[in-house]
C-alpha cells in the first residue's frame, strides 16, 4: 500500500505534454555517463507507469471524479432529493428549487402528466454523486407506478447544482422519465377486460351481453333555453328523479349528452324519441333474460362507487361498471377480469415527433420513422409506447340453477300479491334448480335469504328429536284439544279433526299436524336435542356457500314456553325457503344434503348423521301425510311432504304464513307465502302448478 502511495505521488508530479510524452521528477535518479541512454529509459519508464497507475490512483486518490460526500464546504443535497421525490410523488413541483422558476418545473410537469389519468409514482432516490471540485451532483431516480395489479418500474436521473447558497434541481423532462424530451409527453390507456357471464346448470348464460338503450338530452339539439324544459320532459317519461336530472343537465356542458336512463331494447317508453332534445344511444350491459329473471340472486350492475374503486389496487376507475348486487356484486372481480395498460409517449399539444431520436427539431417538424399512431380528434401522435400490459377476460360463474325451472316458478308466483318463494332442489346432489320470489319480494333474495318461522313444516325435525328419544312412528301419543305451557295456552289450527283429538300415532300426529301432541312430549327433549335434530337435516347451521343464504336458526329455547312453541315451528326457530327445502331433500336421501347455487361450492355437512332407520322412518311419516294427512292434495305428484301454517304478529286471530315441503324422485321443493291462509290451501296449489 506504501509502494501504492509512493508511486501516486510519482505520478501525481507528472507533466503531460500536449504530444503526449511524460515529464517527472524521480528523486535520487542522476544522469552520468550514458545519459541520453538513460534518459530516454526513464522517459518511457515515465510513460508505462503512467499509464498503469493513473486508474489505480484515480479510484483511491485525487483523480477520483465522484464521491459520496459532498465537496468541502458545502451541505449535503439529501434534502433537495426527497423534495424532489415528494414532489414527483405528490404531483406538485410547485416549491422545488430549481435554477430557474419553480412554476416552470411544475408546469412541464403538469404537461407530461396531462394524460396520465392523475397516476403518479412512488419514486426511491439512490444516493446523491458529488463531482469533485465542482458545485454539481448527480442522483439517481428509481420509479414506479402501480397500474391496478401490475407496476410500471424505470430509472431516471436528476442533476444538481449548488446555486449562492442552496443546492437547486436543474430541470428537464428527463427526470420524469429518460425518453421525454421538449416536444414528448406520457399518455396512459386502459383497456376494460370483457366481463364474463353468469352461466347455469347446462352451461347456458343466464347474464350475458344484450342490446339496451340508453336514453337522454343531447345538449347540442337544443338552445340552451330549452334545456331544463327538455330535462323535465325526458325525466318524466323515463320516470327518472326530475329534479336530479334536471340539476346534471343545468351543471354539464354546453355540448354534453346527459343519460337519463339505460333500459332494454323491449322497455324503451312510447313516444320518448319524439321529444324535442332526446338521443337514444345503442349500448350492451350484462342482463339477465328478462328484468325479473332470478334478480335477486344473480344481482344487478351499477357504477362503481369511491369505496369500491379505493378497494381495487387500480383496477376500477369513476365511471366502470360492477356488479352490486348478488353473484355479480359478490363474484365482481372474477367476473370482470383484469384490465390492460399502456403508457405511451405522445407528442405535446402542437408538437410533432422529431426526426431522429436526438433531434429536437421545430415545432411542426415531420413525424419520425418511429412505430407512431394517429389520434385525429386529439392531433395526438404516439411516438413509442414505454408500457405495455394485455387485457384478461372475466371467468364465467357458474350457477346450478335451471333456465326453464326458473323461468317457469317465477311465472307461477308473478300473480301472487304478497311475498312468495319457490325453491327446488336437485336432492341427490343439493343443487338448486330454481328459487323465484314473487313481484312484492322486489329485489330481496327472501327465497334464499328470508327468515320466516316455519310453522309445522319443522315438526318433520321434531320428529327426529321424537325417533331420538325412544319413539317411534307407532309410538302412541296424547293429542289434546289444548294444552298449557306456564299459562301459555297452545291449541291446534282450527280445521284440525276432531276424530283425531285424544291418543293418536306419532305418525298420525305429524301427518295430520298436531300441535299439541309435539308440545306434549317437549319434556322428553334437553335444550340441545332439537337443534341437533334440525342440524341433521340441514337446518340451523351456517355455511358459506357464495351466495346469498341462511340455512336456518334453531338456538336453545330461553323458557319452557320458548320450547313448546320451537317444537312446532314457532318461538325462536327461523329458516328460509332454500333451508326448508334442503330438510325435504335430507329426508328424501336419507343423508344431511345442503343446498348449493354456485357450482364448486359445495358446503359440507357437519351434524350428527341420519342413520338408515330414521331416514326410513322420517320418510314413511311424510308419506303418510301425502296419502292420508295434511297433504293429500299432492297425492300422485309428490311422495312425501308436510304442510305447515305459522302464525305471527298480535292480530286476533293470528295472521300467518302457508308453508308445503315435498319430495318425490330426485325433486324436493319449498313453497312459502306471506300471510297465506293454509299450506294445502295456499302453498300447495303453487307446487301442482310448477309441476305441469
Amino acid at each position: 500500500m506504501r509502494l501504492q502511495h509512493r508511486l501516486c505521488d510519482i505520478v501525481g508530479s507528472a507533466q503531460f505534454g500536449m504530444d503526449g510524452r511524460v515529464t517527472m521528477r524521480i528523486t535520487g535518479l542522476h544522469q552520468s555517463g550514458g545519459a541520453r541512454r538513460r534518459t530516454r529509459r526513464v522517459r518511457w519508464l515515465g510513460l508505462l507507469l503512467g499509464v498503469l497507475l493513473l486508474t489505480s490512483c484515480a479510484a483511491n486518490g485525487p483523480f477520483d471524479s465522484n464521491t459520496s460526500t459532498p465537496p468541502a464546504g458545502l451541505p449535503t443535497a439529501d434534502p433537495l432529493v426527497r423534495q424532489l421525490s415528494r414532489g414527483i410523488n405528490d404531483g406538485d413541483l410547485s416549491k422545488l428549487p430549481t435554477l430557474g422558476s419553480a412554476g416552470d418545473a411544475e408546469a412541464d410537469r403538469l404537461v407530461v402528466m396531462s394524460g396520465m389519468d392523475s397516476l403518479t409514482p412512488t419514486v426511491t432516490p439512490e444516493p446523491i454523486s458529488y463531482r469533485l471540485g465542482e458545485g454539481s451532483a448527480t442522483v439517481a431516480l428509481h420509479q414506479s407506478f402501480s397500474l391496478g395489479t401490475a407496476t410500471w418500474r424505470f430509472d431516471s436521473t436528476a442533476q444538481l447544482v449548488w446555486l449562492g447558497e442552496e443546492w437547486r434541481v436543474e430541470w428537464a423532462p428527463t427526470i420524469l422519465h429518460p425518453s421525454l424530451t421538449e416536444r414528448t409527453r406520457l399518455r396512459h390507456t386502459r383497456t376494460v377486460g370483457k366481463r364474463a357471464s353468469i352461466t347455469g346448470n347446462k352451461g347456458l348464460a343466464l347474464v350475458e351481453e344484450r342490446p339496451v338503450i340508453e336514453i337522454g338530452l343531447d345538449k347540442t339539439l337544443l338552445p340552451p333555453r330549452q334545456w331544463v324544459e327538455a330535462g323535465t320532459a325526458i325525466a318524466v317519461l323515463c320516470g327518472v328523479d326530475e329534479s336530479e336530472y334536471v340539476d346534471r343537465v343545468q351543471r354539464t356542458g354546453g355540448e354534453a349528452f346527459v343519460s337519463a336512463i339505460t333500459v332494454r331494447t323491449s322497455d324503451v317508453p312510447a313516444g320518448v324519441a319524439k321529444l324535442p332534445g332526446s338521443r337514444l344511444l345503442d349500448r350492451t350491459a350484462m342482463l339477465a333474460p328478462s328484468k325479473t329473471f332470478a334478480t335477486a340472486i344473480l344481482g344487478s350492475m351499477g357504477p362503481a362507487s369511491p369505496e369500491t374503486i379505493s378497494a381495487s389496487n387500480g383496477d376500477l376507475q369513476p365511471g366502470d361498471q360492477v356488479g352490486v348486487t348478488g353473484l355479480q356484486a359478490r363474484y365482481d372481480e372474477q367476473l370482470r377480469g383484469k384490465p390492460g395498460h399502456a403508457v405511451e409517449l405522445v407528442n405535446r399539444p402542437g408538437m410533432q415527433p422529431s426526426a431522429g431520436p436526438n433531434d429536437q427539431g421545430a415545432p411542426g417538424a415531420a413525424p419520425s420513422t418511429s412505430p407512431s399512431s394517429t389520434n385525429s380528434a386529439a392531433g395526438t401522435v404516439m411516438v413509442e409506447t414505454l408500457y405495455s400490459t394485455e387485457a384478461s377476460p372475466g371467468t364465467p360463474v357458474q350457477t346450478t340453477l335451471d333456465l326453464d325451472a326458473q323461468f317457469r316458478a317465477e311465472e307461477i308466483l308473478s300473480d301472487i300479491k304478497s311475498v312468495a318463494a319457490l325453491v327446488s332442489i336437485e336432492h341427490s346432489t343439493g343443487a338448486i334448480r330454481a328459487a323465484a320470489t314473487s313481484p312484492a319480494s322486489r329485489a330481496n333474495p327472501d327465497a334464499t335469504f328470508g327468515r320466516y318461522p316455519p310453522g309445522s313444516t319443522f315438526k318433520v325435525a321434531t320428529a327426529l328429536a321424537l325417533l331420538r328419544s325412544g319413539l317411534t312412528p307407532e309410538s302412541s301419543v296424547e293429542c289434546p284439544a289444548s294444552t298449557t305451557v306456564n299459562g301459555r295456552v297452545f291449541k291446534n289450527y282450527s280445521d284440525y279433526p276432531g276424530s283425531l283429538v285424544g291418543r293418536i300415532t306419532l305418525t298420525q300426529a305429524l301427518a295430520h299436524s298436531c300441535n299439541t301432541a309435539f308440545i306434549v312430549q317437549a319434556d322428553r327433549l334437553s335444550l340441545e336435542d332439537l337443534s341437533d335434530a334440525a342440524a341433521s337435516l340441514g337446518v340451523g347451521v351456517d355455511h358459506d356457500a357464495g351466495f346469498t343464504s341462511f340455512y336456518g336458526s334453531v338456538p336453545a329455547p330461553r323458557d319452557q314456553v320458548t320450547k313448546a312453541a320451537d317444537m312446532i315451528g314457532q318461538g325462536q326457530v327461523l329458516a328460509s325457503p332454500m333451508a326448508m327445502a334442503g330438510l325435504s331433500a335430507s329426508v328424501a336421501e336419507g343423508r344431511t344434503v345442503i343446498p348449493y347455487l354456485v357450482a364448486d361450492i359445495v358446503p359440507e355437512p357437519d351434524a350428527p348423521a341420519l342413520t338408515a332407520t330414521e331416514a326410513s322412518q322420517l320418510q314413511q311419516m311424510m308419506r303418510a301425510t301425502v296419502t292420508s294427512g295434511t297433504a293429500r292434495t299432492l297425492s300422485g305428484l309428490m311422495t312425501g311432504a308436510k304442510t305447515g301454517t305459522a302464525e305471527y304478529g298480535t292480530s286476533t286471530p293470528p295472521r300467518t304464513h302457508a308453508w308445503m315441503i315435498s319430495w318425490r324422485a330426485d325433486l324436493a321443493i319449498a313453497v312459502m307465502v306471506y300471510d297465506g291462509s293454509s299450506g294445502s290451501t295456499t302453498a300447495a296449489p303453487l307446487i301442482k302448478e310448477f309441476l305441469k
